[in-house]
């Protein structure tokens, strides 16, 4: 996944040469992608519930190799847009499927550790990409084939076989066997609901604006491999470099992973947050380091410099995902939800950071006097002009969201504690409110506030033309609130249970599920062990 994206900008210098694009136009094709992606990730949230994840993973991997491949067969940039923008329709399915599986894998203790060796896996997927396509986009093949154009189809055939080990290996914990696929028209239904239960959430909302101005960095980052090229540096120490990035970021989310864990422990209402807020700020002053105080020149002694910078920079400001925001929705919202969660998180970002690429183009050309097509003209001068202009439009791109970011995540210390304490509170009157089935009777656990919600619920499927209740079932007691107050409990025979109306209470668990405006996570987040059927993997 992440080496596919990598590619690309790795290979701006001779892809620009090829189509002849400004450094904005190679924007607008990371945007295209993007878009694509922001726009298409409700189907991988809505997907998982048609067929097995790792199904909806093998058909993304699919989608992208096939549109990848083609891309490297083509020659005009006007072809090129379409093209790689319907490469992210594969990765909105990979994307939130992958996420959401980690987190049904692992349990809240070790989350932090679980995305971080994600995030480890995926930056060391860009970092291969990386070198592999620096090193080898310049050279020319045999039978005269651009070895950019090799880069993309190469890649594309390793996407293909990963996305089929997938269908073949992958286990889908959240289904079994035998269950049917949900119709698409009911998923839909679902989502809905879903996502506005849970965007009423303050902590979700919270996350979610963070991390749409948080991923304008990592977004504008893609010019990276170029700046190091008009710098001076040779392909290789350049592709290094990205590389020394990519694979620092990766330790850095394992890091920060583990570190999230462990400040959770030592306090759980707000260890997450500050161990996100120290990765964010010291962001800011590494970037500055970067791009207006190293020596810009492609000598030996610059080149460590720049190694030990960007790997230091590297590994403090990956931690935010793992740290905090993933472990932290996972918190906040229940186990069917997280696909949903995983994948608007991806839209809501991926929307407003697809702009960011061309951004840092459109300020680089207008405001810093960056000239020229985005390729190394051989003209020591002009390259070092137009490197300046790309490090400060870099630079306006990191600081200034970052800033916004830090002041976002202040919110956290006041919503996060209350949302984690209503989703526990609402998890143990859910647990209380499911029927326990056994062979003649049904057990319908009751508090005065649910038999009320349970009158109100059914009261409105009467309204709506389903089963009223029998006048006699309302004089045995059943829905009826005077029945069920000053009780906690009470057991219905058969012949008057629930299960005659079993739909209306499917809707009671649902309903209160959407009507809270904090969702809670599932009975692990309360502390639960694993149950027969599942079985968390060990960090």
């Amino acid at each position: 996944m992440e080496c596919d994206e990598q590619i690309l900008p790795a290979l701006y210098a001779w892809v620009g040469a090829a189509f002849e694009a400004t450094p904005t136009q190679l924007g607008n094709l990371a945007l295209a992608r993007a878009i694509v992606q922001a726009l298409a990730s409700p189907l991988g949230g809505v997907s998982s519930s048609l067929m097995p994840r790792g199904r909806v993973i093998c058909l993304g991997c699919l989608i992208w190799a096939t549109f990848t491949a083609i891309f490297g067969t083509l020659s005009s940039y006007a072809a090129a847009v379409p093209v790689l923008a319907m490469n992210g329709l594969g990765l909105a399915l990979v994307i939130p499927n992958v996420q959401s599986l980690t987190a049904d894998y692992y349990p809240p203790s070790a989350r932090g550790r679980a995305f971080g060796a994600l995030w480890l896996v995926i930056s060391l997927g860009g970092m291969l990409g990386a070198l592999y396509a620096t090193n080898l986009g310049g050279k020319t093949l045999p039978g005269g084939v651009p070895g950019w154009r090799f880069v993309f189809l190469s890649v594309a055939a390793a996407s293909a076989l990963v996305g089929l080990l997938n269908a073949w290996g992958v286990h889908d914990p959240a289904r079994r066997g035998d269950e049917e696929p949900a119709s698409a028209l009911a998923t839909l239904r679902a989502m809905g609901s879903s996502l506005l239960s849970v965007a009423a959430i303050p902590t979700f909302a919270l996350i979610i604006g963070q991390g749409i101005i948080g991923s304008v960095p990592y977004a504008s980052l893609i010019f990276l491999t170029l700046y190091f090229q008009l710098v001076g540096m040779s392909d290789a120490r350049a592709s290094i470099l990205v590389a020394a990035y990519l694979a620092g970021g990766g330790f850095g989310g394992l890091l920060g992973g583990a570190v999230g864990d462990w400040a959770a422990r030592k306090s759980p209402s707000h260890g997450r947050i500050f161990a996100t807020q120290f990765s964010v700020a010291i962001g800011v002053p590494f970037a500055w380091i970067l791009f207006k105080l190293l020596p810009m020149h492609g000598g030996t002694l610059a080149f460590a410099t720049y190694l030990v910078v960007i790997l230091i920079f590297a590994v403090l400001t990956a931690w935010p995902g793992p740290c905090c925001n993933n472990p932290v929705f996972a918190e906040i919202v229940p186990a069917s939800k997280r696909n949903l969660v995983y994948a608007f998180d991806r839209c809501f970002e991926g929307a407003v950071a697809a702009f960011a690429a061309p951004l840092v183009g459109v300020l680089a050309e207008k405001w810093y006097g960056f000239s020229g097509t985005s390729t190394v003209t051989g003209d020591a001068a002009k390259d070092l002009a137009n490197a300046r202009a790309l490090g400060s439009a870099l630079l306006t791109f990191l600081t200034v969201p970052w800033c916004i970011c830090f002041c976002v995540y202040s919110g956290l210390h006041w919503t996060y504690p209350k949302d984690k304490k209503r989703a526990l509170e609402l998890e143990m009157h859910i647990t209380e409110l499911e029927m326990t089935d056994s062979a003649d009777s049904i057990v319908v656990p009751a508090g005065m506030e649910h038999a009320r919600e349970i009158d109100r619920l059914l009261g409105e499927q009467d309204k709506r033309g389903r089963r009223p209740l029998a006048s006699d079932d309302r004089e045995q007691g059943y829905g009826s609130s005077a029945a069920l107050r000053g009780r906690r409990s009470g057991t219905l025979s058969r012949s008057q249970s629930p299960r005659k109306n079993g739909r209306a209470f499917q809707r009671v668990s649902s309903s209160l599920s959407s009507r809270s405006a904090t969702v809670s996570g599932d009975l692990e987040t309360a502390g639960a062990a694993p149950g027969p059927e599942t079985s968390w993997p060990r960090l």
